[in-house]
């Protein structure tokens, strides 16, 4: 697989963002010019100073993407327009990956998810390859199961596989992954549950609006309130910190070159 092409990135949380639109990224995927593709939210990147695992998984991976409404606006500098959701990247990809044959391995959510997720692809989708499906145990696989997971990922002939555990659980499995299978590897989280329709989506006018999040803490509280109620503030806290942090080096890297310039010209 040729090695990923540089591409415009912001940093958010101390972590470099891809500013891609949702379809390009899909383009990229489907091309396989990346292999490890993370999804960042505002929860994710409000872990990343508590989890040293997590950062060097973002930190390694290939393409991280922007998918959270204020992930979004903050690389709007940068030219990002719009988030990349897991449940639309899922579909922009198989239907890109259509006119080349590329197959599919889907691995996550609760028992009978994954397999209810192949069905309803297959009937939006006329065409695609969905070559395996399985549902993980309820803990961390160890690395003999880590290895045995991209074997089968391999052995079936996927080019892509979609893992949906929740972050940061997928993250740490993909970036575990990568060494095992030449499959790219996608965390997509709740995309397994929107789309096998175990869990109803936000309507589309709240996609990108920064509401979609109340929208499923409504629908699922006792799951979700933590990671808003408590993951949205520490996201804000983390972000600024990290800006502030890298505001305070520019500054010192000017006053640098400042000086070396004010040496140099003394010199001459």
């Amino acid at each position: 697989m040729p090695k990923p092409t540089s591409w415009p990135t912001y940093s958010v949380s101390g972590v470099k963002i891809a500013a891609l639109s949702p379809q390009h990224a899909a383009q990229l995927i489907a091309a396989r010019r990346v292999r490890e593709v993370h999804l960042c939210t505002t929860h994710t990147l409000s872990e990343v100073d508590r989890d040293p695992k997590l950062r060097s998984a973002l930190t390694l991976s290939d393409l991280n993407l922007p998918d959270g409404a204020p992930i979004a606006w903050l690389g709007r500098r940068s030219g990002v327009r719009t988030v990349v959701r897991g449940s639309d990247l899922v579909l922009d990809v198989m239907r890109a990956g259509n006119l080349q044959g590329l197959s599919h391995y889907l691995y996550g959510g609760a028992p009978g998810i994954a397999d209810r997720m192949k069905d309803c692809l297959e009937q939006k989708l006329h065409g695609v390859k969905v070559v395996g499906t399985e549902c993980p145990p309820y803990r961390e696989l160890d690395d003999c199961e880590v290895a045995a997971l991209g074997r089968r990922i391999t052995s079936s002939g996927a080019a892509v596989a979609w893992i949906g555990l929740g972050t940061p659980k997928q993250d740490h499995l993909v970036h575990r992954l990568a060494p095992y299978t030449e499959a790219t590897l996608v965390p997509v989280g709740a995309a397994f549950d929107f789309i096998s329709g175990n869990v109803e989506q936000a309507p589309p006018w709240l996609h990108g609006s920064g509401w979609e999040w109340l929208y499923r803490l409504t629908r699922e509280p006792k799951r979700l309130w933590r990671r808003y109620l408590i993951g949205g503030p520490r996201f804000v806290i983390v972000a600024r910190r990290h800006a502030r942090h890298r505001r305070a080096r520019q500054a010192e890297e000017g006053q640098c070159h400042t000086k070396r310039w004010a040496h140099s010209l003394k010199s001459i």
